[in-house]
């Protein structure tokens, strides 16, 4: 039975890819802060080979826990990891709390890093192990009213190409996907500060199947959708003038 771990798993994107992947017949670790629901997902028709519970990412002690819980239902094997835990702030960037600023940091970034490197063991024995990190099409450029979490962002996408180099020596795969602003609350949230240019259409669901393209599929960046895609490639063809141009436009700056 194939095996995936899905932090940030109580809801939204986790949520989603956690129940398309059971519905498919894989053994599912599903994590979160919410214990209440994780626990209540436990016991659902939804997930009949499962295992959960409790992970703060942004404390190691947490995370080494809930991997050694994992692999005591797992048999010590991995064979995707989906690093989805995150939070996101919105708006100008001095008007953002510095409290909030240090809570992306400690999510998107040390513990994007930490739980990579407490489940790299498990991946490293698991044949044909895959990573897929959550990034973001703020990656793409810089983008204003999103600046730290779009930094983190960044953080996440260098990770992810420098461990796919290093780690194919353990034959272990590393790729990301780029969602735009998903439909769920924490999207919706940001639409209501920030509103997009382009409609927010994408749900979970969708990014959940984009989860399995990327990690059935070749390369290291997966920018979801064909406007996605277009502006991924646009940004690096561009020269640099019209890339800031067209990051304003995007988020009407």
């Amino acid at each position: 039975m194939k095996t995936v771990l899905v932090t940030g798993a109580a809801q939204g994107i986790g949520l989603a890819t956690a129940r398309r992947y059971a519905a498919q017949g894989w053994m599912v670790g599903l994590y979160d802060l919410n214990t209440a629901v994780i626990e209540e997902l436990l016991t659902s028709h939804d997930f009949p080979q499962a295992c959960g519970g409790y992970c703060d990412v942004t404390d190691l002690a947490s995370i080494e826990a809930m991997v050694t819980d994992f692999s005591s239902h797992s048999g010590g094997q991995l064979d995707l990891l989906v690093n989805n835990a995150g939070v996101l702030s919105a708006g100008a960037f001095t008007d953002i709390a510095a409290t909030a600023h240090d809570l992306i940091v400690d999510v998107n970034v040390r513990g994007a890093t930490h739980v990579l490197q407490s489940t790299f063991p498990l991946l490293a024995q698991t044949v044909g192990a895959t990573v897929v990190n959550l990034c973001s099409a703020s990656s793409i450029h810089g983008m204003p009213s999103l600046a730290v979490y779009s930094a983190s962002k960044f953080y996440v996408d260098g990770l992810t190409e420098a461990l796919d180099l290093e780690w194919r020596a353990y034959d272990i795969r590393v790729t990301c996907v780029k969602p735009p602003v998903i439909n769920t609350a924490m999207g919706r949230a940001v639409d209501s500060i920030i509103p997009q240019r382009a409609p927010v259409t994408y749900g979970p669901e969708d990014v959940a199947r984009w989860i399995q393209k990327a990690a059935e599929g070749r390369g290291t960046s997966f920018p979801m959708g064909i406007a996605m895609s277009g502006y991924y490639w646009l940004d690096k063809l561009l020269p640099n003038p019209l890339r800031h141009v067209m990051a304003r436009y995007l988020m009407r700056a």
